[in-house]
């Protein structure tokens, strides 16, 4: 380490910022349930408080001491050039407030990713040796077997995965925890050939086997895809270096021999692929959850194929706006606008392509991706330049390119978080570190402690803490106990705490709006509940939607959340239909081709008493898509309403064989649809497969007895009504009294 020029002593805030940078690497083990997306906004929130405060340290050792004082290269600046162009996206994008602060579930706007910045940034200037480095690294993989060790106790059912059957970790995604587990065996396999101490090498040798097993546990295909490329990048790396590259391996390396081996072995890859695939039906392969879920990738299956049409409809968007974008975060109105019919019902609403290279082309345009390829590709170059300026090994220039190669093919596959940017950018550190001209001793004037200076940093630091993290927290956490105070039935507390945390008024309002929402439309389904409370909910939830659309007015997902509540407390004395009307033709506008739109359109229109008009909106739900079961449904069972019965019956065949569900509840649908038309014979029948499905039940048997009384036929009524209250004790003195009034 340079020696400092400073006369006092920084060495306390040295440690202290390399202990701050160390305990962010534990920010993948961060979950709290406290908090709306446990795995998510603590992570980024414990992350953000660590990088500010360690920032703000640095600031000050910088101001004191010239030995720390930022040092620049031409790939630091470039990844500047690129955050920069993000920050321009966000101002000409469609909605500049959610690209800075993104929600809960992501937490990956402009603010966000600014602290990776910021993390990138105190690690170089900070660490300046390779010890510094291989500490740093070595902490990683310390916190990813503590987190391999929870994914076993996930596998030996110790622990509960939020993701089913796929083992997640604490990250709470097996993807993300697959490409985690997947970097860190690198990182380990690099140490392992850094250091010379057989015990240490051991060490590591365990840690990749680890990390490997739960990277494959996880059943992730695109991690698996990333480790194969990774592995023959490798090869094919080293097949073609030099006697002299190879020489500087552990052991050294012959050339012709990994020529051989190589050969063998990429060969073997292939083979093994292709036998992979011939078998992909074998006990063996089925037996084993990662090995089918790969041996059986094909266009036609039904994830591929909406990741393919959700392709299609990015290009879409990038060709409308290709210079900057739509801006970070914005995904999901490119989403709504060029929404495929196709992807009903498998896949519904994304905010993301999943896809890392189009999320950035729709994000940022082609500009945005431009920098993006600048910054990787100078990466490269630099790391490269540092083996032919002999400052690394030749293995470490491959060991990281490899990690690069793998982290690029997944991301084909799935996008960012905070876990794989921690990766991501720690890698990118350590190059940029690489990429700095070689340290001298420091030029510049120490300076004494300046209370102004400190003051001023400290002013900043409570600033960026409160606004960015606290604030929010806040919000989530209340929004939570607002949630568990009305499930314990004190409802006007929780409609208080729930007015709180709207009132803090964060970016995490519209996650805790939703909640309200979600509420809302349960209990006004629920007849047990007093209408009071059904409608004091309801006002609360459409005051929190109507404040989520004020922060993301072009969002279609709002929009139909915020009709539903509307559509469930609408009665002839308020305007509440007429609102979920004219929300609901706005969302149409954003999303044209969007089937459950014309679902909800439809039923406003059947209450408006537009029958015709309802008609037609179903008809064309059909036709965006004459593949979906509930389209047809729908349709079959409006049309019977409408007195159209040949229609209908055609419609409810086509979805029946389509494999819509036949329950109770169905069947109740078509009871309501044929009683328009007062079609007794066909009501009776119904209530007859009715019984047949579900022979214990009382309601059907109450229903058969008036369809019965009906049409004239007593005697089967009576029995009817008495097989209901022999059935269901609850439904005795109506029963009573139903036989009395059928006379004899």
């Amino acid at each position: 380490m340079l020696k400092s020029a400073n006369n006092y002593n920084s060495s306390w805030l040295v440690n202290a910022i390399k202990i701050g940078l160390f305990a962010s690497l534990f920010m993948p083990l961060i979950v709290n349930g406290s908090f709306i997306f446990p795995y998510i906004f603590p992570k980024q929130a414990f992350f953000q408080i660590v990088v500010e405060i360690i920032f703000a340290l640095y600031l000050w050792l910088a101001f004191k001491d010239p030995a720390y004082r930022p040092r620049s290269s031409w790939l630091f600046r470039a990844l500047l050039a690129y955050f920069v162009v993000m920050i321009l996206s966000s101002v000409f994008g469609v909605n500049t407030y959610h690209s800075f602060w993104s929600n809960y579930e992501r937490m990956a706007g402009v603010i966000s990713l600014g602290h990776y910045l910021g993390f990138l940034f105190v690690a170089v200037n900070i660490f300046k040796t390779q010890k510094d480095w291989h500490l740093f690294f070595d902490v990683s993989i310390f916190a990813s077997v503590a987190e391999a060790f929870f994914g076993l106790g996930q596998l030996a059912g110790i622990f509960s995965s939020s993701g089913g059957v796929r083992i997640d970790g604490t990250i709470g995604n097996a993807s993300f925890l697959a490409g985690y587990m997947l970097i860190n065996a690198f990182f380990a396999f690099w140490l392992m050939l850094e250091k010379k101490q057989t015990g240490w090498r051991i060490f590591y040798a365990g840690v990749i086997f680890l990390n490997l097993l739960i990277m494959y546990q996880t059943e992730t295909r695109g991690a698996v895809l990333g480790l194969v490329a990774a592995l023959m990048a490798l090869l094919i790396i080293l097949m073609f270096s030099s006697k002299k590259a190879l020489a500087q391996w552990p052991g050294g390396i012959r050339l012709d021999r990994i020529k051989l081996y190589g050969g063998i072995f990429l060969a073997a890859i292939v083979l093994s692929a292709g036998l992979l695939r011939i078998y992909r039906d074998s006990t063996f392969v089925q037996n084993h959850a990662t090995l089918a879920r790969v041996a059986h990738i094909t266009l036609k299956e039904a994830t591929v194929q909406t990741r393919l049409l959700a392709w299609k409809m990015s290009l879409k968007g990038l060709a409308e706006r290709p210079i900057f974008g739509w801006g970070p975060e914005n995904y999901y109105v490119v989403f709504n606008k060029y929404y495929d019919p196709q992807l009903y019902p498998v896949e519904s609403w994304f905010d993301r392509a999943h896809n890392a290279y189009l999320d950035i082309l729709v994000n940022t345009g082609l500009i945005g991706f431009a920098a993006y390829l600048a910054m990787v590709a100078m990466a490269l170059w630099y790391l490269w330049l540092a083996w032919r300026q002999e400052r690394i090994q030749h293995y470490t220039a491959v060991i990281f390119t490899v990690i690069l190669i793998a982290y690029a093919i997944q991301n084909f596959f799935v996008f960012d978080t905070q876990v794989t940017l921690l990766m991501i950018y720690s890698i990118l550190a350590f190059i940029v570190f690489l990429s700095l001209a070689p340290a001298s001793n420091p030029v510049g004037r120490p300076n004494r402690p300046n209370s102004f200076f400190v003051i001023l940093v400290a002013a900043a630091l409570l600033f960026f803490l409160y606004f960015i993290n606290i604030k929010p927290g806040l919000a989530s956490i209340t929004g939570i106990k607002a949630m568990q105070t009305l499930q314990s039935g004190k409802v006007d507390e929780a409609i208080a705490q729930f007015k709180t945390a709207y009132d803090i008024e964060t970016f995490g309002l519209p996650e805790v709006a939703m909640r309200t929402q979600d509420t809302a439309v349960g209990l006004a389904l629920n007849n047990k509940v007093p209408p009071e409370i059904k409608n004091k909910i309801a006002d609360l939830a459409i005051d929190g939607m109507n404040r989520a659309l004020a922060l993301e007015p072009l969002n279609v997902r709002f929009m139909m959340m915020l009709s539903t509540v509307y559509f469930s407390v609408a009665a002839p004395g308020n305007s509440y239909l007429a609102e979920a009307d004219m929300l609901l033709q706005k969302a149409l506008e954003l999303s044209p081709t969007r089937e459950e739109l014309y679902f909800y359109i439809g039923q406003v229109r059947m209450f408006q008493g537009r029958g015709d008009e309802a008609l037609a909106v179903f008809k064309k739900a059909v036709e965006l898509n004459d593949k979906v079961t509930l389209s047809h449904w729908n349709y079959g069972v409006i049309a019977i309403g409408m007195g159209q019965k040949d229609l209908g019956a055609k419609e409810i065949k086509i979805a029946r064989d389509l494999d819509h569900t036949f329950g109770p509840a169905d069947i109740k649908q078509l009871i309501n649809a044929y009683n328009r038309t007062n079609d007794l014979p066909r009501i009776i029948q119904l209530y007859q497969e009715w019984i047949d499905l579900s022979p214990n039940g009382a309601e059907p048997y109450a229903g058969l007895a008036g369809a019965y009384a009906q049409v004239g036929d007593k005697l089967k009524a009576r029995d009817s009504a008495l097989r209901a209250a022999a059935l269901d004790p609850g439904y005795k003195d109506q029963a009573e009294e139903f036989v009395k009034g059928l006379g004899k």
